[in-house]
């Protein structure tokens, strides 16, 4: 668990609500362990899903608070190696990373190797290897210093946007016409838009009318509607429902309104809601598909597939970033924030939705 410096905790029960906490002085380390210090991360609505799903997947687990009702939401980043008892992670090295909101945090490492090592706490047994793996930047071929607010930012989300796509191509979209899309202003939901862009398929993109000339703005999406605007969708058209809002009065909206149509409805995130709901019995149509990219990826490592995909997924990350911060007409503002002080402002402005689409928040502690 974190150990030195403080960190910033959620009410597990309403993520949106913190408290900075000063943490006792760290124990010598045993051998094995090491300790890194957290530079810079980023917060997306992405960070609330986790938050939203903490109990239902574990997420709550992977940093233990020891204060009852209270978590560590997890959040992507970068820190540097403060000191080490594991051969093979040397101080200073760079690394990126699952982490808590913290100025620190100790792990005991293992299958340590030049590309990286992993956590083998106990308590981060709950969720995926991928969250417990941490790449030494300095064997990372794709790399950049002058990229690492892009990497923090993008990086986690789009490896989700696209796995999500290449799951549901692998499916032939489960014979669907069109994919709607929530939330569709979240750096997921358009990052899956783009891994679209060349599939015979439409997309429709759903969003709050605050929300809707940002997301007009990206041309991602072949059309876009607000929310109020469903009932009016064409319901004759096999559809697939690419949930990124989770919210489960929508949810039933798009399948009262689909009805027989709706082909597939796949849950990915949870920006529109604060708990982990699949909907109940009395929904219309397909029964909600919670997708998990961990799952996807180790089924391709399974299947023996999954460096052939990391290299499909490389090489087009690597354009996607090239898009989202094309200097000509970028689709997000990165700002840094500093401290944990104003991380705290930024999930509370996540988690009542009142955060900009265009701006991506970076917070530095170093």
């Amino acid at each position: 668990m974190s150990d030195a410096g403080r960190r910033l905790m959620s009410l597990r029960s309403d993520p949106g609500q913190t408290r900075l906490d000063a943490l006792p002085p760290p124990a010598p380390l045993a051998e094995g362990e090491v300790v890194l210090g957290l530079d810079r991360f980023s917060l997306t609505t992405n960070n609330i899903t986790y938050a939203a799903y903490g109990d239902a997947i574990g997420y709550w687990t992977v940093f233990p608070t020891g204060v009852d009702g209270w978590g560590l939401m997890p959040v992507w980043g970068f820190a540097d190696v403060l000191e080490s008892r594991a051969e093979g992670v040397a101080v200073g090295a760079r690394v990126f990373g699952y982490f808590p909101m913290a100025d620190a945090l100790r792990v005991q490492a293992e299958k340590i190797s030049r590309g990286g090592f992993a956590d083998a706490s106990p308590w981060r047994k709950q969720v995926p290897d991928i969250y417990n793996r941490y790449v030494l930047c300095a064997a990372d071929a794709h790399y950049d210093p002058a990229l690492e607010n892009s990497e923090a930012l993008f990086r986690p989300l789009f490896v989700t946007s696209y796995t999500a796509v290449d799951f549901l191509r692998d499916k032939a979209f489960f014979g669907a016409r069109q994919i709607v899309v929530s939330s569709a202003s979240s750096k997921t939901a358009y990052g899956s838009a783009w891994c679209l862009l060349d599939d015979d398929i439409r997309t429709v993109a759903l969003t709050g009318a605050r929300n809707r000339a940002f997301v007009e703005g990206l041309a991602a999406y072949d059309e876009v509607r607000t929310y109020d605007d469903i009932e009016s969708l064409p319901a004759d058209v096999p559809t697939l429902y690419l949930d990124l809002a989770g919210d489960p009065e929508l949810r039933r909206r798009v399948h009262t309104h689909f009805g027989d149509k709706l082909v597939y409805d796949c849950l990915v995130g949870s920006t529109r809601s604060d708990s982990f709901q699949l909907g109940d019995e009395t929904l219309p149509g397909p029964k909600p598909v919670f997708f998990f990219a961990a799952t996807c990826l180790d089924e391709h490592r399974e299947r023996g597939t999954l460096h052939a995909f990391y290299e499909r997924f490389l090489a087009d990350q690597k354009a996607f970033f090239a898009r989202v911060i094309d200097p000509a007409a970028p689709w997000v503002r990165i700002v840094e924030h500093h401290g944990l002080e104003a991380a705290a402002d930024v999930v509370a402005a996540l988690a009542s939705g009142g955060a900009d689409p265009a701006e991506g928040a970076i917070v530095r502690l170093a």
